[in-house]
């Protein structure tokens, strides 16, 4: 699946509200965001709207209107990771996982599973890999 839509960090913010509480109403979510976002009331419905019409989220009832998200908080996260990685050098996509390791909060059990993964991944990890950008879009020197 891939998104047609893009979304903002201000779009992510409702929809992580409608994620934590399903068939939520415009007034909650009003409600969640207003006083720790300092939004106004016609920001947060303009936002819900942009998702309505990106179908990022849809109604589930008539007034008051009942919202739910379309996809998952995974599935949006795992679309954006892959558009991520994207556009990037095949040959720094390592480089990327290793800065966002270094920046992100993790707990002990976090650290287990990293490296339990990066286990299972050397197994049919190759010991280098080729270079599929377009020659001028990247700095490997593999064109």
């Amino acid at each position: 699946m891939t998104l047609s839509h893009t979304i903002s960090a201000s779009e992510r913010q409702v929809l992580r509200v409608i994620w934590a509480n399903p068939k939520c109403t415009g007034t909650f979510i009003i409600e969640a965001l207003s006083t720790n976002f300092n939004w106004q009331a016609a920001t947060i419905k303009t936002l819900i709207n942009r998702l309505l019409k990106k179908e990022f989220i849809i109604t589930t009832s008539k007034r008051p209107y009942q919202y739910v998200a379309t996809l998952t908080e995974e599935e949006l996260l795992d679309i954006e990771c892959s558009d991520l990685l994207s556009h990037v050098c095949q040959k720094k996509q390592g480089e990327l996982l290793s800065i966002l390791i270094q920046k992100a909060q993790l707990t002990k059990p976090d650290t287990h599973q990293l490296q339990k993964l990066l286990q299972k991944k050397e197994i049919n990890a190759p010991e280098r890999l080729d270079c599929t950008c377009i020659p001028g879009q990247c700095r490997c020197c593999h064109h």
